[in-house]
């Protein structure tokens, strides 16, 4: 062939052969979606801040601790126990054993069915997620972008995956995330910088911190510390037990004991669509990772379906806070508006989880709620309350609102009481901040006690419950003394009643040691409880009647058995609502506050303590008033000390003629 045969036919032949090389090129060169240049500089981006993730402590009990870890989704699908399910009710079956390409077209309205029931969990969840994380590394996805927003600014975002949410809205699949944010338009100039703000995802918003802020742990100079609350997964910054009130989720996140720290295997994710596509599919996705419930218990989307996927800056100004609240060390005294703020928002989601599937069920609970409510209010009287004489027959109804108008008539006595009640209980703050200073935590009243050492925190618990005993036979020895001098028409002061308490401190003692010691011993067997149940009403009066009858310990113990013998229920069921009441008025205002205001959790357990201490006198003089009712019914036995000296008279309460022990009547005067 001459030299200019060859020339022209060197075009052709180029042409065939660029053909055929097109023709037998993997698929991702086919379709010209070679590998963005910023690749490999994302990814050494991705690996230098990779995160160090402190999980929750596990237990034994799946009920308890944390049982799950960042998960590789690849484990997951594809696995013989997941299925695909459509949108239709009932949900029809698409496929089983999905894989990324599998579900990669879509399937808007769609979900992934893992085993188990996320109403009734059990240990279905903890045992698969046990299986799973044996063979698997645990692992993040790594995400790096820009946002069209805010040029010159890139994203880096940590995604976790775990295979159920065991919170107070338990549901199938969880999707957690952390951000960094960099004053870079490239991965390579982000290389050369550090992280201008830091976001970590929690429930529905995510909290923000400076790369120097105190508050963010960092590994090594560029590797977060993130503590996943336990179940929750929501993402924190230390260890605390945080507080939830919105976007943070309602309810409280325990990170106060982390484990050891791990460093999951990161997953680096593609900058182009195309790219990361291609290498997972499950990307593409836009169904729910999680079995459909109603309500709260819904299965997640995955992170391509939330909007900080391409617009995570603008996510992040719209939606970061920038702290969290927590529930407090220790409160003033009474019980903690906060920590019944958990239990109640724990204790109510339990109740609705339970009967999501069963709306009968709870509303035969509601109505049975309600119903035992009414029954208690109308079977008692609220009139004819007067406050004195104390020595009278009076419905439980009637002894509150005879405590309430004693209040109104005698507010400084009360007030005395009130404030002698808040100097012994700030003991119990002190102790709870000698617990806090145990620990390398600052003493403020947001660090945590449930993380310092076991022999403090067990010392510090005693204490504390010592204390909060001494102020309740206090307070009620105080009351009683105060009805049973006015029923004397002598002069009362709150100095003398103390100074008359501490004259009968001995038998005070005794009957408050045994009292609660053997409740402390019958409550801790499961099977003696009904046994403690029965001690703690039928010598519920013993110290009004060290005061009152000036007995002996011992004595006051037989005669307050003796005055509630044939009338256990009677008394039992007013001192429980009596005291209940008492006890749950400050925890019940601090619960409103804190869903209705967006004050300080430190604040609303002060205003809390307060309303307990102005709670407990009028709690102490409903309780002696149940003394001095059944006091008039059953007359002491000679030789018990009864020192009243009192006249045998009737007076008329009600629609019958009723016996009263009026004692005489003498003045300091």
């Amino acid at each position: 062939m001459t030299a200019r045969a060859w020339r022209r036919s060197l075009p052709p032949l180029l042409f065939a052969f660029l053909t055929v090389t097109i023709l037998w090129l993997p698929d991702s060169a086919a379709a010209g979606t070679t590998a963005s240049p910023d690749d490999p500089a994302a990814q050494a981006l991705a690996e230098r801040y990779s995160p160090v993730v402190k999980l929750q402590e596990a237990s034994p009990r799946c009920e308890d601790g944390e049982q799950f870890q960042p998960t590789d989704v690849e484990a997951v699908l594809g696995d013989q126990q997941v299925a695909l399910r459509g949108p239709w009710r009932p949900p029809d079956l698409v496929k089983t054993q999905p894989k990324g390409k599998d579900i990669s077209p879509g399937f808007p309205g769609h979900f992934l069915d893992f085993p188990g029931d996320p109403l009734r969990p059990g240990c279905t969840y903890a045992e698969w997620s046990a299986l799973i994380n044996a063979v698997q590394p645990a692992t993040v996805y790594a995400h790096v972008v820009a946002d069209p927003a805010f040029p010159g600014k890139l994203s880096l975002e940590y995604w976790f995956f775990y295979v159920f949410n065991d919170y107070n809205n338990t549901h199938e699949g969880d999707w957690e995330s952390i951000q960094l944010i960099f004053d870079a338009a490239s991965p390579a100039a982000a290389l050369t910088t550090e992280p201008t703000a830091v976001g970590f995802s929690q429930h529905g918003g995510a909290e923000r911190a400076r790369w120097d802020d105190a508050k963010l742990e960092v590994v090594d100079g560029t590797h977060p510390v993130v503590y996943p609350a336990a179940g929750s997964h929501a993402n924190k910054y230390g260890q605390r037990l945080y507080l939830g009130r919105g976007s943070e989720g309602l309810g409280c996140d325990d990170t106060t004991r982390p484990q050891a720290a791990i460093r999951p295997r990161v997953a680096y994710v593609p900058l182009t669509r195309a790219d990361y596509l291609q290498e997972f599919p499950w990307l593409g996705f836009e169904g729910r990772w999680g079995e459909r419930q109603r309500s709260f218990f819904d299965g997640p989307t995955g992170p391509n379906m939330k909007t900080s996927w391409l617009t995570p800056i603008q996510d992040a100004e719209e939606t970061w806070r920038d702290d969290s609240g927590t529930v407090p060390a220790g409160t003033l005294l009474g019980p903690s508006s906060t920590g019944a703020f958990c239990a109640a928002v724990a204790t109510g989601s339990n109740l609705v989880r339970e009967t999501l599937d069963r709306p009968w069920l709870l509303g035969l609970v509601l109505a049975a709620l309600i119903g035992l409510i009414w029954f208690a209010a109308s079977r008692t009287r609220w009139t004819d309350a007067a406050p004195l004489p104390a020595r009278r027959r009076r419905a439980w109804g009637q002894t509150v609102v005879a405590a309430l108008r004693l209040l109104r008539h005698r507010p400084g006595l009360f007030a005395g009481f009130a404030t002698a009640f808040i100097v012994l209980s700030l003991a119990t703050l002190t102790l709870a901040r000698f617990q806090v200073a145990r620990r390398d935590a600052p003493t403020d009243l947001g660090a945590p006690t449930e993380n310092a050492p076991g022999f403090w925190a067990s010392l510090t618990t005693l204490a504390v419950t010592i204390l909060t005993i001494a102020a309740y036979v206090v307070l009620l020895a105080a009351v009683t003394r105060m009805l049973d001098q006015l029923d004397r028409g002598e002069t009362v002061t709150a100095m003398g009643v103390l100074r008359h308490l501490f004259s009968r401190r001995r038998p005070l003692t005794r009957v408050a040691l045994q009292y609660f010691v053997v409740l402390a011993v019958l409550a801790f067997f499961v099977a003696t409880i009904p046994v403690a149940v029965y001690y703690a009403a039928s010598r519920a009066f013993a110290i009004p009647v060290v005061v009152a009858e000036h007995c002996s310990g011992g004595t006051a113990l037989r005669r307050s058995r003796r005055l509630v013998r044939g009338h256990w229920w009677r008394t039992a069921v007013p001192l429980a609502i009596i005291i209940g009441l008492g006890l749950a008025v400050g925890p019940i205002a601090g619960i409103v506050l804190l869903l209705a205001t967006d004050w300080s959790p430190v604040l609303i357990n002060v205003v809390s303590s307060l309303l307990f201490a102005l709670a407990m006198p009028l709690t102490g003089s409903a309780v002696a008033y149940l003394y001095f009712d059944r006091a008039t019914s059953v007359p002491a036995s000679p030789g018990s000390g009864d020192m009243s000296g009192g006249q045998r008279t009737y007076s008329r309460v009600g629609d019958g003629s009723v016996e009263h022990d009026v004692p005489s009547v003498r003045s300091d005067s």
